[in-house]
């Protein structure tokens, strides 16, 4: 693949995350999911991890879903924990539309993957909680969309945008999506989750998504984004925004994704200790820098 500089958009992210204590207690394994993945849609440059208190032990692997975690034990007690992951990262698609659908099977709604395809992505189709609200939805987004996929999809896109008001909860797992919808209000997060039932719905593969978006919801609320990603023969994985109201290209920057939303969260762990209350703070920021071919040879992990 040929990267365009005038297309692609280098970013510079800087994630702290800092939980603290009021009382000293033993810190159990944690998964943090904070590395911004590498794919047809972006490039890992290069990430740094700092860590306090620095773990007894740290190890890295892929997930079931192919999101890159890093697992951390410590020993001893501690009142706080904080981490810092710092990256650099290619955007390097411009049109969000720039693909073919291979599949004649997905070019109309319902669709009907070929059987290999719609096997493995069975878990991508399933819906949890099946709601005729939502189904009602789909069917009234249908009737001004017309059956082809994409065109689908964007007036999905378009109308929670329009429908979902946005409100801003910094912690706490996405609401069902039939209380999202109910309420016409909700995070980032809720509206993904509802964007990923309304494309079940029709059978499409859809997954939830977190990572960066760069201005997404204002300059002085930078913090973890979610959206949503459909599964296109020609086009892969294709991510749809309905916070902001389109599909993704060169502003996003995806870390993790799954099915359900608990495998993409970036944070996983407990501990165990007396009663003690806990609160959570971050600082992100993310810039845009000028873009630059990696040499051969550029760091792609540092652990500090």
């Amino acid at each position: 693949m040929t990267t365009d500089p005038a297309i692609a958009q280098r970013y510079h992210v800087r994630h702290v995350t800092r939980y603290a204590y009021t009382a000293p207690v033993s810190l159990h394994q944690t998964t943090v999911r904070l590395q911004p993945r590498t794919d047809a849609q972006q490039r890992l440059v290069s990430l740094t991890l700092h860590c306090k208190p620095r773990p007894a032990r740290h190890a890295c692997c892929s997930d079931l879903y192919g999101n890159l975690c890093h697992w951390f034990w410590f020993e001893n007690e501690h009142d706080r924990l904080e981490l810092t992951a710092e990256s650099v990262v290619d955007a390097l698609c411009e049109n969000a539309f720039d693909f073919v659908i291979v599949d004649p099977g997905v070019e109309k709604v319902p669709v009907t993957y070929a059987p290999a395809v719609g096997h493995a992505a069975l878990h991508y189709r399933q819906r949890e909680t099946p709601d005729p609200a939502i189904d009602d939805m789909v069917r009234d987004i249908l009737q001004r969309s017309g059956p082809g996929t994409l065109g689908f999809l964007w007036e999905l896109t378009t109308e929670l945008h329009r429908r979902i008001a946005y409100e801003y909860r910094p912690d706490g797992m996405p609401r069902p999506p039939a209380q999202t919808l109910a309420a016409e209000r909700g995070s980032c997060r809720d509206a993904a989750v509802l964007f990923v039932d309304a494309c079940r719905v029709v059978g499409l593969a859809a997954r939830f998504v977190s990572g960066y978006a760069y201005d997404a919801v204002g300059e002085d609320q930078r913090e973890l984004h979610a959206w949503a990603e459909v599964y296109l023969p020609g086009g892969g994985w294709k991510g749809y925004d309905p916070t902001i109201g389109l599909a993704v290209s060169n502003r996003h920057l995806a870390v993790a994704a799954s099915p359900e939303p608990g495998y993409a969260a970036p944070f996983t762990g407990s501990f165990t200790g007396p009663p003690v209350d806990a609160t959570l703070t971050f600082d992100l920021q993310m810039q845009q820098e000028p873009f630059a071919f990696p040499t051969q040879g550029d760091a792609v992990f540092r652990w500090g």
